[in-house]
């Protein structure tokens, strides 16, 4: 039976004794009256008989350990997170008809539950519950189990479930399936005890299943939208093949499929072509699968931001130079996990205020000191843009920058990828090895993103380079020389992680050398508009359309935010506000509620400009505040504003307040 067919036909509970009959005539072995079970039932019974589901069975197997369950929850994170916020807005009605919201994975495990908390409780008599397994041929015939057998939508009532001790239960489910390839990700079930029973129900649930495709088709674009934008800073004259974290092709550049008819490789540069070996989980570990003959592991580069994986990128060398049985001569090109050789980064850090110019201007002097240099920063304020413009006007500028965040990596994974390997390192070392970032680096600048996350294990081995200017790559014995300017960025404080004995005295000491904070955004908002801008001019090129200008009530909400999230949220909200416009022009209605809800409005409902005068009163106000509570101290008063101590010394300049600070007053220093 098609979706299409049990989504046409429901339950009829008023003849709910004559399908238990003739359930009981379907266990004897005898004909079913086709006029009383649904198709779709019982070619749900026949499958669950002919695979031995016991039918008196009255619950599902004993559910998964909360270990088990959690790695399960975190593989399915995008599903979870696409579909939390769409289940609580059914909250209402959940609750009024009594019935639960399940979420199960392609297995039929329940990933998570909500909704009227008596059946959620009531439901645990038959396991009907997160970890609990629920697949047709582990529980018989059941909303979820049905709907991933028919991959389709279907209802469930009472005497049509397969195994007796469900029978009192009524669910309604259907299929979440990906957007980009139309595979089951997932299902949604509504369920409740049998007088709660409705055919609107199923409906409510192929509706909300519809919705958290929707949810997911959009984060699925940004996140290849990201990815896309990685491989927009590559140059290579060999081409580029840019993959999903499922191993799915996105991109093809022209250079790429030349060198791959060059090289003969059997790989179809289709939309449908896929590699498994390139497929991640949520944690972005790799795939077991083997790589292909033709794909060699020194053209991979992970893609990872923010510890999280994007993608992969394949970087293929130069056509040229392979030569007629020359496969084993490969030239080795170096794996580079968030970047290297751009040219042209300095353009990119956007914005004209004081303070900005100021932190650019210092970058540029330490350029010219070759040491070590510590980028402080909170998360998404730019600190691998200022770390390319210390590259880029310092000595080693002709040489590669090659860049790696060291959070959300394994220690093992972590370590290969600085360090590197040789052939037989390990079981599943890739042959012919691979070089490590340090060794990649050489002659030019490496760059460690958050740092601070640095295993403790690992951290004499990086210290050992940075004072040795040696590495030794897994499994091999004989050091390999490398010069290069190390930039490091974190988002912690490294001296209380240096008190608290997860970070190094002696690597602290080496890695911060010289030391450049940048600033939040929150700090310099005049410089919204110029990134809004920019950003939209970006989001016009990549999407092929037209730029589209922010009205001034729009500018004012996005200066007006408190940017928790920095550039990379205002740049994520500019996109998105970009996309989701219908005229030319994006409006205040364009923006997320969370950047219009703090905006003052007039009687008639329009929004109000926001007062600049104002606002640097009521700023001025709770730094004086801040201050006198914290007796003129001003890291502490920095502290309790949860701004930089740079940054509060500015202000406090800005406002005239030093007569605030006792050293100030009495002149000492």
């Amino acid at each position: 039976m098609t979706p299409k067919e049990a989504f046409s036909t429901f339950p009829r509970p008023e003849r709910e004794k004559q399908v238990m009959a003739a359930w009981e005539r379907f266990l004897l072995g005898r004909e079913v009256p086709t006029d009383i079970v649904r198709d779709v039932i019982e070619g749900s019974w026949q499958r669950c008989q002919s695979s031995g589901v016991a039918p008196g069975r009255s619950q599902a197997a004993v559910p998964l350990s909360d270990g088990d369950l959690h790695a399960l929850q975190v593989n399915h994170r995008d599903l979870l997170e696409a579909s939390m916020s769409i289940a609580q807005e059914a909250g209402d009605f959940l609750s009024e008809s009594g019935t639960m919201m399940i979420l199960a994975d392609p297995a039929g495990v329940i990933l998570e539950t909500v909704g009227d908390p008596g059946t959620i409780e009531a439901a645990k008599a038959i396991r009907l519950e997160t970890g609990a397994t629920w697949a047709e041929l582990d529980c018989g015939t059941n909303a979820i189990g049905t709907a991933l057998s028919i991959q389709g939508p279907v209802q469930v009532h009472g005497a049509e479930h397969f195994c007796s001790g469900i029978k009192p239960w009524t669910c309604s489910a259907t299929v979440i399936r990906d957007p980009i390839d139309g595979g089951v990700l997932g299902v949604l079930d509504v369920s409740g005890q049998r007088d709660s029973f409705s055919r609107h129900v199923l409906s409510l649930a192929v509706i909300a299943a519809g919705r958290i495709e929707g949810e997911l088709a959009r984060r699925e674009t940004e996140l290849r939208h990201r990815l896309l934008q990685a491989g927009l800073s590559r140059n290579t004259t060999g081409g580029l093949i840019v993959f999903d974290r499922k191993g799915r092709l996105v991109e093809v550049d022209a250079h790429a499929g030349r060198s791959l008819r060059a090289m003969g490789a059997p790989f179809e540069a289709t939309p449908g072509g896929k590699v498994d070996a390139l497929a991640t989980g949520r944690m972005g570990h790799a795939a077991s699968a083997r790589l292909p003959e033709w794909l060699r592991a020194e053209w991979v580069e992970p893609v990872v931001r923010n510890g999280e994986r994007l993608g992969t990128m394949v970087v293929l060398p130069e056509p040229p130079r392979w030569g007629r049985g020359s496969r084993g001569a490969y030239p080795r090109v170096a794996p580079r996990i968030s970047g290297s050789d751009v040219r042209g980064g300095t353009d990119q850090i956007v914005g004209t205020s004081q303070l900005l110019r100021q932190v650019q201007e210092k970058a540029k002097l330490l350029a010219e000191v070759d040491v070590p240099v510590l980028l402080l920063g909170e998360t998404g304020v730019g600190k691998e843009r200022f770390a390319r413009l210390i590259h880029e006007s310092g000595r080693r500028k002709a040489g590669p920058f090659v860049a790696l965040n060291c959070g959300g990596l394994p220690r093992d994974l972590l370590s290969s990828e600085l360090f590197g390997y040789v052939e037989g390192a390990f079981t599943g070392a890739r042959r012919s090895g691979m070089i490590g970032k340090i060794e990649a680096a050489s002659g030019g600048t490496l760059f460690l993103d958050e740092i601070g996350e640095m295993p403790l294990e690992l951290q004499p081995y990086l210290l050992r380079v940075l004072e040795g200017g040696e590495i030794y790559p897994l499994g091999d014995a004989k050091p390999r020389k490398v010069e290069f300017r190390l930039v490091a960025a974190t988002n912690k404080d490294l001296r209380e992680e240096v008190n608290a004995r997860r970070f190094r005295m002696d690597l602290f000491y080496r890695v911060s050398v010289t030391s450049l904070r940048i600033p939040a955004l929150r700090d310099h908002p005049e410089d919204v508009p110029s990134l809004v801008e920019y950003f939209s001019r970006e989001a016009s090129q990549h999407h092929g359309v037209p730029v589209k200008r922010f009205e001034p009530d729009a500018l004012s909400a996005l200066q007006r935010h408190a940017w928790p999230g920095n550039v990379r949220e205002l740049r994520n909200v500019v996109e998105g506000a970009f996309l989701m416009a219908t005229g030319e022009s994006v409006t205040l209605a364009d923006l997320p509620a969370d950047i219009t809800s703090p905006l003052a409005h007039d009687p008639a409902g329009a929004p109000l400009a926001p007062p600049i005068a104002d606002l640097e009163a009521v700023e001025r106000d709770a730094i004086s505040a801040a201050i006198l509570a914290c007796h003129g101290n001003l890291t502490l008063a920095a502290k309790q504003l949860r701004i930089s101590k740079s940054t509060l010394y500015l202000k406090v300049k800005r406002y005239g307040l030093e007569k605030l600070i006792p050293d100030a007053r009495s002149g000492a220093r």
